[in-house]
């Protein structure tokens, strides 16, 4: 798939947006822009950029090096799923090159170590900003004021977000809060794509906390998975389990380039 389109965190219409609530400021910057004067008086606010095709994205005001800029906030989600895809469209020519450099009919040389490196690096990005992506989007889609109710044999304990995104194990959260939260279950059924998202969640569990089988065989699963998975099955998986749950939120960008 090509590159996904871009957002930001928050992105409206200026029809959209009700200005009369004291935490939205609006900062034009379609016409003369605005003075250094004016954005050292509203340091520390929430700012909202009016763009040119009357699209209004969210961001601060920040002082950096004695100038302040307005910093727009892009979607988190999007900016960890952008990354998983830049690992992606290099790990398949990585992975040929680091082939072709494993030849013990020669000396293993510098150059093949190099390709293991960075063999492995790119596919550790790409299993950890794409599980990332997924946690990322599951705290998104939480209203902030819904509760979990967690009814236990011996106790009933009751989550509100926060408590939810630190204390709450992934599969509750992507199952049980998702499905009370939206009131949709992905996981109703067993499907190719869920399986890849715990397959994915494997992947990344056995990347971050790395246990070794022997003095020998250290991270064997680790390497056999990283030359066996399917990277692209992967991420349009949990594009669409993003999709699911929310239309057309990872769609490919319309603007001719690949990335």
């Amino acid at each position: 798939m090509k590159h996904i389109k871009r957002r930001f965190f928050f992105q409206k219409t200026s029809e959209e947006i009700n200005f009369e609530r004291p935490e939205f400021e609006l900062i034009d910057l379609k016409n003369d822009g605005i003075s250094q004067k004016e954005l050292s008086e509203r340091k520390g606010t929430v700012a909202f950029i009016e763009t040119v095709d009357d699209i209004v994205i969210g961001g601060f005001v920040h002082n950096l090096k004695g100038k302040h800029f307005v910093f727009p906030v892009p979607d988190p989600t999007l900016v960890y799923f952008n990354n998983a895809q830049l690992s992606l469209a290099q790990i398949s020519e990585q992975k040929k090159v680091l082939i072709e450099k494993l030849d013990y009919t020669v000396a293993l040389n510098e150059p093949a170590i190099h390709d293991i490196y960075n063999y492995h690096g790119l596919v550790s990005g790409f299993v950890i900003f794409l599980f990332t992506a997924i946690e990322s989007f599951i705290n998104q889609m939480i209203p902030d004021d819904y509760t979990f109710v967690d009814e236990q044999k011996n106790k009933t304990i009751i989550y509100n977000k926060i408590q939810l995104q630190e204390h709450v194990d992934f599969k509750t959260k992507i199952t049980k809060v998702l499905t009370g939260a939206t009131g949709n279950d992905f996981f109703r059924k067993s499907s190719p794509a869920n399986q890849y998202i715990w397959s994915l969640k494997q992947f990344r569990d056995d990347i971050i906390h790395t246990k070794q089988d022997d003095e020998i065989l250290k991270y064997q699963n680790i390497i056999k998975r990283s030359l066996n998975y399917n990277y692209d099955k992967a991420i349009k998986a949990v594009a669409t389990f993003m999709n699911f749950y929310k239309k057309d939120y990872i769609i490919e960008c319309d603007c001719g380039q690949d990335f």
